[in-house]
């Protein structure tokens, strides 16, 4: 299944919809680092980046940073450990171009309002653009309101970086969006 959704101006590639058996296979691979749901999330980051480099082309890969105190955790940036596995078929290159500039809540618990305000400013781009409107594919596990989608693109277009899209393991159907 390949599902696509549009954050801003660019469209998001997710492979699963969100559901519980998605939530349970993220949570283990996140929370647990579980070998197995860590390769199931791989997987459906690589059909949503084969997907979308069929639609967009191919670009480097921007990971959404983990919170500082979920990385302590957890022992790993998860979407960081699942960007570099991603990124070695096909070969491209993962960029860590973002930073958090302060500190967010946990997003789960949020309602769309609550995340768009939660998250608002609170990343930035670590490196200037080479050359003017370098392409980028933002990547993040799950996809609710968009938000952190919003956000990340923000933060790379200040940096002089041209999104071309992003890309999911899973989409939470409908969009929660904020307006």
């Amino acid at each position: 299944m390949q599902i696509v959704s549009e954050v801003n101006s660019f469209p998001v590639y997710s492979a699963v919809e969100y559901s519980s058996v998605a939530q349970r296979v993220l949570l283990s691979s996140k929370e647990s680092a579980l070998l197995d749901a860590d390769q199931l999330i791989i997987q459906a980051l690589s059909h949503s980046l084969g997907y979308m480099h069929g639609e967009q082309g191919i670009a480097d890969l921007v990971p959404v940073p983990s919170r500082k105190s979920a990385t302590r955790r957890r022992g790993r940036n998860f979407i960081l450990t699942q960007t570099i596995e991603l990124s070695k078929n096909p070969h491209v290159l993962v960029r860590p171009l973002l930073s958090h500039t302060r500190r967010i809540q946990d997003q789960s618990s949020l309602n769309a309002k609550e995340r768009q305000r939660n998250l608002s400013r609170s990343l930035k781009c670590i490196e200037r653009a080479e050359g003017a409107n370098t392409p980028v594919i933002i990547v993040d596990d799950v996809v609710t309101t968009g938000a952190t989608l919003r956000e990340a693109g923000r933060a790379l277009h200040a940096g002089g970086f041209c999104v071309i899209g992003a890309i999911t393991a899973c989409v939470a159907k409908p969009l929660r969006y904020t307006q």
